[in-house]
């Protein structure tokens, strides 16, 4: 086991990898929620021969490119939901990040499982205040042995081998979970895949967004951070002719959007990753958002603040931005800096809807 110093480049799971390396040792290791730092070059510096990567975070994987430009010939790289079952090495190993979300981890343990070969083992980290402690006893549901490797820097590290159960076959299309929502006059089939915003329901700050969207102009729509495409579906179903842009950095939220949109007969809409605004161009008569502001467990304002300050210039003159947030949140000082004026439409329920007119 090496020493752990701090490393600017490595997340606090990352050194608690980079520490146990001697593990992890292959010819192909799986990683599957790679962080944004420099594990990869690290690992790939201690004897592993490829690493197959996934990332479902947008701005991770933008950060991660460099890598894979370096290390193209030992490094692939994925933005998506799920990996593909065909791997040109075979698999040795698979090393997984732990996420906020439960359904979200049973759903990538069964892809994983789906192609684990026999002796292959799961290792598993996590910050303490993820949630990983808890993990240990949820994989022994699993995994015929499971045990813990390492902990340092507020981390854990298990390893799990000897699956109980396999599944058949892995098939993204029966993760996805359809819910209805009725808001006013309208009902909408959501459909969501695990880990995203508010799988399963209608949370409150959209609803109460929804309630103050009577009727929305024909033109261009830019829905930010659109989940599960709750917010282009409501509208959708109002009046008018409208063609959507729907943009989130999350791959699993891109493609639940995408379905629902589907679902629901949309004809004019496309969906985006972005990491804030960078990968959206064009000018819109609407821009609309339940902006996220947290980042795992963490609060998170940058991305947000950012999409504020920046909104005004890709709207149309005449154009709106319209978001809800907590109202302990300090959005109208950025939204007055930006347009010059903010109006608050609605307060309920702990949350407050902001206009800006162009």
């Amino acid at each position: 086991m090496t020493s752990l110093p701090l490393s600017p480049h490595l997340s606090n799971p990352g050194q608690l990898i980079v520490r146990n390396q001697a593990l992890f040792e292959f010819e192909h290791l799986v990683v599957v929620g790679l962080p944004a730092d420099d594990l990869a070059s690290h690992l790939l510096s201690d004897g592993i021969g490829y690493i197959t990567a996934l990332t479902r975070d947008f701005s991770a994987y933008q950060r991660l490119l460099p890598h894979k430009a370096r290390l193209e010939d030992r490094f692939s790289l994925s933005f998506a939901p799920i990996l593909p079952t065909e791997f040109a090495h075979p698999v040795e190993g698979v090393l997984l990040f732990l996420q906020k979300s439960k359904p979200l981890m049973d759903f990538w343990l069964e892809m994983v499982l789906s192609f684990l070969p026999e002796g292959a083992p799961i290792w598993l980290v996590g910050e303490n205040d993820e949630g990983i402690k808890s993990w240990k006893k949820r994989l022994k549901n699993s995994f015929g042995h499971v045990k813990s490797i390492d902990n340092a820097r507020h981390c854990v590290l298990l390893e799990a081998s000897e699956p109980l159960k396999k599944p058949d076959n892995f098939n993204l299309e029966s993760w996805f979970e359809s819910f209805s929502v009725t808001v006013g006059p309208v009902n909408m089939d959501i459909t969501s895949l695990p880990g995203v915003f508010s799988q399963g329901r209608l949370d409150k700050g959209t609803r109460v967004l929804l309630e103050t969207l009577d009727v929305v102009p024909s033109g261009k729509v830019l829905d930010f951070g659109c989940g599960a495409g709750v917010i282009s579906a409501y509208i959708d179903a109002l009046p008018g002719e409208h063609d959507f842009t729907l943009v989130d950095c999350d791959a699993l939220a891109l493609a639940s959007s995408n379905k629902t949109m589907s679902t629901m007969g949309s004809e004019s809409f496309t969906v985006l990753p972005s990491d804030g605004l960078s990968g959206v161009s064009g000018q819109f008569d609407l821009i609309i958002s339940n902006p996220p502001f947290h980042q795992g467990v963490k609060t998170h304002y940058e991305v947000t603040e950012l999409f504020l300050a920046q909104s005004r210039q890709m709207l149309r003159p005449g154009g709106e931005l319209r978001i809800v947030a907590n109202s302990f949140l300090r959005y109208p000082p950025i939204i007055q800096k930006a347009f010059g004026h903010c109006e608050t439409l609605l307060s309920k329920d702990g949350f407050s809807v902001y206009r800006a007119r162009h």
